[in-house]
């Protein structure tokens, strides 16, 4: 970098002296003959960022002058020397406190003056070269949060936007606790009778998670053929068969086995009901426990299987199981961001209070009960902002 200094010395007579000394040791000097002449300088020319203040000068002095260049509302970072006939401690103190980076007496022999500004110089190239990368770093920072951004559209994109099917309503929030998060639900029609709903969580936050979870929520829903990870082929009318939810499951942990390097795996229910009889065929791997609302007996209850997460062993197996739904009753899927959020005293708010909630709330619209219930859960905890994603899906069944 450029060794300029500003020499800022009101005795024409130890100006002159001290500029002929500096230029012999290769420094381009600038001088000004007090403060107030100091800070026009430094205007006219922004590269000079070391300067050599005499302490005792009309209009603004060496300490002045060093509270004013020191201060964060100046513009750059300035080196600053206090030069001074004084080298007593109190003296030192003062220029040290004033925000001074170095004190030098007048007397000082011009190689230990010139030594302190070499290492003035090379403190100034550290701090330019820091300045500098935090500049890369805040421009990089713009573009991956303008491409997070972009990605939180996307996914957003790809939650569904239909709330009613023949025969059933559904309604869902979904809140990444990041800007981008692990959670994904979802709903798809796969004949005329029936309706596939799914909500799944892969372990972690943050871009690894959220592309895991783009993956699976593609591998779900590109079920426009006959052969696809919720259906398979059939050789007579209508040339398709349903997977069952246990084969989906398997299909997708099988497709998303952990191959050691990244350590994402998820946990997921799969279940599709029959629109015309309410009945729920469904597979767990790993999730919480679905809760189903009995309209007719006013009751809530878990519908739970054990089962391994998906994504992390290749011996894993699921299970499909039935339940038969009446006229009104409502199935719940969730992820854990909402059962294990903690309370100031770090209590999870648990399942089971869960359970008892939906009970509490049977009387609301299925349309109002997701944001209800997230809204009460924030309540109990004490919070605005859950530390994990929360996804939460309600859906009714109406009858034929």
């Amino acid at each position: 970098m450029s060794k300029e200094i500003l020499l800022v010395e009101d005795n024409k007579v130890m100006q002159l002296l001290m500029t002929k000394m500096l230029s012999s040791r290769g420094y381009k000097v600038v001088t000004a003959f007090d403060g107030v002449d100091a800070i026009a300088q430094l205007e006219k020319l922004p590269s000079i960022q070391l300067v050599l203040s005499d302490w005792m000068m009309p209009k603004l002095n060496g300490i002045e002058l060093c509270y004013l260049l020191k201060s964060p509302d100046y513009g750059r970072y300035i080196f600053f020397v206090l030069l001074s006939g004084r080298d007593d401690e109190e003296s030192i103190v003062e220029g040290i406190n004033a925000g001074a980076d170095d004190f030098v007496a007048k007397e000082t022999h011009i190689n230990e003056l010139d030594a302190r500004l070499k290492a003035g110089f090379r403190t100034l190239e550290l701090h330019n070269k820091l300045v500098a990368k935090n500049i890369e770093l805040d421009r990089a920072y713009a573009t991956i949060r303008q491409d997070l951004d972009s990605a939180n559209a996307l996914i957003q994109r790809m939650l569904p936007s239909r709330t009613a099917f023949q025969g059933v309503e559904l309604h869902y929030t979904h809140i990444p606790s990041a800007q981008i998060g692990g959670d994904m639900l979802g709903y798809m029609q796969l004949d005329e009778e029936h309706i596939a709903v799914y909500l799944f969580d892969v372990a972690g936050h943050g871009v690894a998670s959220a592309l895991m979870s783009f993956a699976i929520q593609q591998s779900i829903s590109a079920n426009s053929g006959t052969d696809s990870n919720v259906k398979r082929k059939k050789e007579t009318d209508p040339f398709y068969m349903l997977r069952d939810p246990s084969e989906v499951l398997d299909r997708l942990n099988q497709s998303y086995l952990n191959q050691g390097n990244d350590n994402l795996y998820f946990t997921m229910i799969y279940a599709v009901l029959n629109i015309r009889n309410g009945s729920l065929s469904y597979a767990s791997a790993g999730h919480p426990p679905m809760i189903w609302l009995q309209k007719q007996q006013q009751t809530s209850r878990f519908i739970q299987q054990d089962s391994f997460v998906a994504g992390m062993f290749d011996f894993a197996t699921y299970q499909t199981e039935q339940i038969q739904l009446e006229h009104g009753d409502r199935i719940f899927l969730y992820s854990d961001g909402i059962t294990e959020a903690e309370s100031c005293e770090q209590q999870q708010y648990s399942e089971l209070e869960l359970k008892k909630l939906i009970q509490q709330l049977a009387s609301q619209p299925a349309r109002n009960q997701t944001d209800a219930i997230v809204d009460t859960v924030k309540s109990w905890c004490g919070i605005e902002q859950f530390e994990d994603d929360i996804s939460l899906l309600v859906f009714e069944w109406k009858g034929n």
